[in-house]
């Protein structure tokens, strides 16, 4: 399957999954539309029934019609007649084995494949690293907050006061 058709249908899943939950959302909290999909499903509810049943009833034999086609295509595979092969005849130690038709497909399809081609080699190439930054160190030093800010309580809120750095240097050092 191509790369867009699968972006087209993670868009589409997309799309559908937003839309399921906008009409949840609005049935939630819209008491119009409340009304209205519970008269329709009072009003037409045996019919939405037997749509529902009809359709998965349809679902259902849709399968078992694939299914049905599949294994008589792996019947086919199976029963198909087998090329002579370059091996010497000699009994084998083990008895023949009645074999599942969907293994005894893959055997008999790979069979009639031909020889298979090996796979290259890779070549892996070695890069230097990159080369690693350090950062040098900043010559201005970095101004903390000395004093911790006391809490104001006004109405329920508690409020952080305001304090200044040059402010609590002052109240330290009267300290």
């Amino acid at each position: 399957m191509p790369g867009y058709a699968k972006v087209i249908m993670l868009l589409q899943s997309m799309v559908i999954f937003f839309f399921s939950f906008w009409v949840l959302q609005e049935y939630t909290y819209n008491f119009y539309f409340q009304a209205y999909v519970n008269d329709i499903v009072q009003t037409n509810g045996s019919l939405i029934a037997v749509l529902v049943f009809v359709s998965s009833l349809g679902l259902a034999l849709g399968l078992f019609k694939v299914l049905k086609s599949t294994h008589k295509q792996i019947g086919a595979l199976a029963n198909q007649p087998r090329a002579p092969t370059m091996s010497p005849i000699a009994s084998s130690p083990r008895p023949a084995i009645d074999l599942h038709p969907m293994v005894a497909a893959l055997k008999a399809d790979m069979a009639h494949q031909g020889t298979i081609e090996p796979i290259p080699p890779i070549e892996i190439k070695d890069t230097p690293p990159p080369p690693r930054f350090q950062a040098q160190p900043d010559p201005q030093q970095v101004k903390t907050q000395v004093g911790t800010p006391s809490t104001v309580i006004t109405g329920t809120m508690p409020v952080l006061k305001r304090v200044n750095p040059d402010q609590a240097q002052g109240q330290n050092s009267q300290r």
